[in-house]
């Protein structure tokens, strides 16, 4: 959203408010979190009760690079995936030892034939209009009924036998930590398995790994722009720097601002003339120092700081376009907005002299923050294109993201400082997600726990013209962040005869058949870097 002139356009009228019925507060766990405390008691002013309906508004058009090297010798590739983490435990045991054994297969990178209709039919979250559609389509495209399809995935299996050298039996909480966006968890999550049988296990996840850059790169000032995590060195200081465990974020609750009072502005209903890029623009004032307004379905904005002034605005949502009919909301903590006034506008530059006839209906009343976020987040998960993560950890990263990078925070990121909740990607953060399950090793006795996935890899892009142009790299490391006494450790290459390895440091001969190698634990970080053999099938 960008900052545009200040302005005050006349109001339309007074707006006469009838007093309705508060709606019934949800019921909601009460969990304190530690980053909110100050926050919410410098919020937590008198609001007042009661909730408001304001009528339905009108107005007339008279109205107011990468491709270097590592310390080591792996190459630095633009997009990393991040390593191959070991298995842990939750609280260490000495009891407990460990062999390990991980396999990296590259059977995704064979090319299988790939009919237009599966394609159609893959898509199960499509109408079977959407999917006819999209079968013409391919049919268009593939006119000889489908295509040759690879992936440059490879399939990781990583195997321990672990060992309990107590008398007596155990039952341990092992976690296994996977790098990936909550947005791809459920496609990226590892499978896990004791002696072959699968285990329940529940979903951990870590802060935000990365950090920010500013508009100019990762090197200028600012954070305006996400900036990954580029090297398993990095891991290595998320994993293992001083100050706050990295691990423990994982564990944290997730806020709960069920204390926290907002009054909520609810816009539905809107209706222009017909323009193309029809607006409505809320302006109200407010004093800074005491007021805080976030929005949802706001599409632009302006500010006056020192005039005390701000508006909103949004376009008018052609029917049946996606989320057209969902309700846009102005969330105000603290003290309220005063003077609000409504007016269409011919596009979203709200100049004078655009002004547009225009309806919408708005509605004023008094929540907790926490219930208005959670109906906000039910919208943005309904949307999302694969909404198979947990809704309770998607509502609380929502919620830490707010607090810890938002405008809510208190070093807020100028990527979110407008306020604008549509703008919170939280969903799409790298971070350290941990599989936590409850594993039981008789006394003297081993048991065998594996970790099953689908792995990416790292590279540079198709249109840099680096050395690692068509190179994917795969990396693990031995022991970072792992409490366990794994002394023996192995690797084993199924290359599928559909690659040639360009760098590493596993030891690896293809040519002379070598594809299973004793790994040293105390190298903290071994690396597989190939090419495809052929472009052709």
């Amino acid at each position: 959203m960008s900052e545009r002139s200040e302005r005050l356009f006349e109001a339309l009228s007074g707006i006469d408010e009838q007093k309705i019925d508060e709606a019934a507060p949800k019921e909601k766990r009460v969990v304190h979190w530690k980053r909110w405390g100050v926050l919410a008691a410098a919020l937590a002013v008198v609001i007042g009760a009661g909730s408001y309906v304001l009528p339905r508004l009108g107005g007339s058009a008279n109205s107011a690079g990468a491709g270097g090297a590592g310390a080591d010798g792996a190459s630095t590739f633009m997009s990393y995936a991040g390593p191959v983490f070991p298995l842990t435990l939750k609280e260490a045991d000495g009891d407990i030892m460990a062999r390990r054994e991980i396999t990296l297969d590259f059977a995704p990178w064979v090319k299988v034939w790939w009919s237009n209709q599966e394609e159609a039919d893959s898509r199960e979250n499509l109408t079977p209009e959407q999917r006819q559609k999209v079968l013409d389509m391919y049919n268009e495209l593939h006119p000889e009924g489908g295509r040759w399809k690879s992936s440059t995935d490879i399939r990781v299996t990583d195997a321990y036998t672990l060992t309990n050298a107590s008398r007596e039996d155990k039952t341990v909480s092992v976690l296994y930590p996977f790098a990936s966006e909550l947005g791809y968890v459920e496609e990226q999550r590892p499978a896990l398995t004791k002696d072959g049988q699968m285990l329940d296990t529940v979903l951990r996840a870590g802060d935000y790994s990365g950090g920010f850059g500013g508009a100019g790169g990762p090197e200028s000032e600012g954070r305006w722009n996400l900036v990954r995590l580029n090297a398993w060195e990095e891991y290595k200081t998320l994993l293992e720097g001083g100050g706050y465990p990295y691990q423990q974020s994982a564990f944290e609750p997730y806020p709960d601002l069920s204390d926290t009072p907002a009054i909520v502005y609810e816009f539905t209903d809107p209706q222009g003339d017909g323009s193309q890029a029809a607006t409505i623009q809320a302006g109200f004032d407010l004093e800074y120092t005491r007021t805080m307004v976030l929005s949802f379905g706001f599409n632009g904005g302006s500010y006056d700081y020192e005039g005390g002034w701000e508006s909103k605005d949004f376009f008018i949502p052609k029917p049946q376009t996606p989320g057209w009919d969902d309700p846009r909301y102005l969330i105000v903590l603290g003290e309220d907005v005063r003077n609000m006034t409504i007016q269409g506008y011919k596009d979203g530059d709200c100049e004078a002299g655009d002004e547009r006839d225009f309806t919408v209906s708005v509605r004023r009343y008094e929540i907790s923050l926490e219930n208005i976020l959670e109906e906000i987040a039910q919208m943005k998960y309904s949307w999302a294109e694969d909404p198979k993560a947990d809704f309770e950890m998607y509502f609380g990263l929502m919620k830490e993201n707010l607090l810890t990078y938002g405008i809510l925070s208190d070093y807020p990121a100028e990527r979110y400082h407008t306020g604008r909740l549509d703008d919170l990607d939280f969903a799409y953060m790298d971070r350290v997600f941990y599989l936590e399950a409850q594993v039981t090793i008789p006394a003297g006795e081993s048991v065998i726990l594996t970790a099953e996935m689908t792995k990416e890899g790292s590279y540079d892009f198709y249109c840099a013209h680096t050395k690692n142009r068509g190179v994917y790299g795969y990396d693990m490391v031995t022991k970072l962040g792992s409490n366990l006494s794994c002394r023996s450790q192995a690797a084993v290459l199924e290359d599928q005869g559909q690659i040639e390895i360009i760098w590493q440091n596993f030891g690896f001969d293809l040519t002379n058949g070598v594809n299973r190698v004793s790994l040293d634990p105390d190298q903290e970080h071994y690396y597989l870097e190939v090419k495809r053999i052929s472009e052709e099938k």
